[in-house]
């Protein structure tokens, strides 16, 4: 279409109206070219495609219009066409319009012809615009989509390929924790590595099945819970015991799948542990969907045990649990009774997004389990030192990173409450009155962190108080920086730094310096 000055075909046998037509329509700005036969102007169609709008009469004497307007239409990419014609009657305005017409206009020797077909060819013109417009961002969305289209393939074989990296390396890691329990001596440092090696092959099952399936972002729970039940009853002390299992087919996104996982093994371990003292029994595994609920349930017909004592527990399991279900969003029951314990996790599923995150909660996953096997060895050491242990209140919001920290500062030594919010950090500082230092989070929920070390300084001005912190410490924190006990701690967590820092503020632990246990363990930044 040429903005500018349009060209106009006017196809009529009647030269004085052509005439006409034309003076009037070069007047305001239109190109015209007359022609007097249908076949000329299909030719003249036919030859170019410089032409933006047709007008057509009806009556001419080697074809009539009708005939004419078909042709037209045939033709690739037609240009508009007002049909003009004497009849008065309706048939054959309707017969134009079911040939292809974008209007219609009643010739007659009156001035509002002129002005009626001026407004016709307008409209026409307007809708040919429309369709361009139309037809242009259609193609652009298809372009869109099909790029769209080639980088879903592209990250979907890249995130496959990961996963599928990462699930021989956790096979490789679990084959090494298998083959190191067999070989200890000492019979508490062989169940803590066979411990270890349960948790990695969770995780690395997860992985196994994200790398076979045709949509990485889901794993079916049904499949894989069933899968992870039979290797914990294979690896069962006992093989007696009744490990059963029942679910319904549901989609779970992988970042849910992971901390499910975890969360079943320990429960199961835990059941086989210390349901049964005297023998064996049945321990069932259900999962089930609800709309958008979906809840996964341990439970056995052993001694029981009551809420406030699994929760309370020393071990890494039940912490391990705590963590999974805060991770997830959900919610943890616990009932128990003569007839035995069910323990109970619901969360609501959502679609996840198409990202690398199941890979990301999967190497923090590994690190949690890394850091319950170093406190695990650990801890079998008898020498420790009988010292009343220095508390640190740590807070964190998030809940894997908190209990690597806090893992980390035990085996120091330390005694750690945790919080993950700033609400649930005032009520530890007012439950306990204090504590010897603070390690906060510069971003929390409900509070930024440095508000949060303010309030504590206003009960205790020598707080010794470590700001942690993704971010320039400059500008997160610039009434920190400097100051006599105050430090700000750079993001991931090194727990090597941040035990010189408290050693700086003369901080120390009452157990073994964290360098013997190993390296030093670096969560990600969630």
């Amino acid at each position: 279409m040429t903005p500018d000055r349009p060209r106009l075909l006017y196809i009529d046998d009647d030269p004085g109206l052509s005439r006409l037509v034309q003076k009037e329509f070069e007047r305001n700005g239109f190109t015209v070219e007359l022609l007097t036969s249908g076949a000329a102007g299909v030719e003249r169609l036919r030859t170019s495609n410089d032409v933006d709008v047709v007008a057509l009469d009806h009556h001419m004497p080697d074809q009539l219009g009708l005939d004419t307007l078909h042709m037209i239409s045939a033709l690739p990419n037609p240009p508009p066409v007002v049909y003009v014609t004497g009849e008065s009657e309706g048939r054959v305005a309707v017969a134009a319009l079911k040939a292809g017409a974008a209007d219609y206009v009643i010739k007659d020797a009156s001035p509002e012809f002129l002005t009626l077909l001026r407004a016709a060819i307008d409209s026409a013109l307007e809708g040919r615009r429309q369709k361009f417009l139309r037809e242009q961002a259609e193609a652009e969305m298809r372009a869109a989509r099909d790029r769209f289209e080639a980088l879903a393939n592209e990250r979907a074989v890249l995130i496959r390929e990961v996963n599928h990296r990462v699930s021989n390396s956790l096979q490789l890691i679990a084959s090494l924790l298998q083959v190191q329990s067999a070989a200890q001596s000492d019979m508490k440092s062989a169940q803590t590595l066979l411990n270890a090696y349960k948790r990695v092959s969770a995780v690395a099952r997860v992985h196994k099945r994200l790398y076979t399936n045709a949509d990485v972002r889901f794993v079916d729970l049904a499949d894989y819970l069933c899968g992870l039940v039979e290797d914990l009853r294979q690896s069962a002390d006992q093989g007696s015991r009744m490990l059963q299992f029942l679910a319904s087919q549901t989609r779970i996104g992988t970042d849910f799948a992971i901390p499910i996982g975890l969360i079943v093994t320990e429960l199961v371990i835990n059941a086989y542990k210390y349901a049964y003292p005297d023998g064996d029994g049945p321990i069932r595994v259900k999962a089930e969907r609800t709309n958008d609920l979906i809840t996964v349930q341990v439970q056995d017909d052993g001694i029981g045990v009551t809420e406030h004592d699994w929760r309370r527990g020393g071990g890494i399991g039940s912490k391990i649990v705590l963590a999974m279900v805060e991770k997830i969003g959900g919610a943890i029951n616990i009932e128990s009774g003569r007839s035995g314990a069910c323990i109970t996790i619901t969360f609501t599923a959502v679609d996840p997004a198409p990202e690398l995150d199941a890979v990301g909660d999967s190497l923090t996953s590994v690190l949690v389990i890394a850091d319950s096997l170093v406190r695990g060895m650990a801890t079998s050491d008898e020498a420790r030192d009988e010292i009343e242990p220095p508390v640190l209140l740590l807070v964190e919001d998030d809940p894997l990173m908190r209990m690597v920290v806090a893992g980390n500062l035990e085996a120091a030594g330390f005694r750690v409450e945790e919080a993950g919010s700033g609400e649930e950090a005032r009520a530890i500082w007012t439950r306990t009155g204090g504590v010897a230092a603070a390690i906060v989070d510069i971003g929390l929920p409900d509070c930024r962190g440095d508000q949060l070390a303010s309030e504590f300084r206003a009960s205790m001005p020598n707080l010794p108080i470590i700001l942690a912190t993704g971010y320039d410490e400059k500008v997160v924190a610039p009434g920190f920086v400097g100051s006599r006990y105050s430090r700000v701690l750079a993001k991931p967590y090194d727990d090597t730094a941040l035990l010189g820092i408290l050693g700086a503020l003369g901080i120390t632990g009452g157990t073994i310096p964290v360098s013997e246990t190993g390296p030093a363990l670096a969560p990600r930044v969630m």
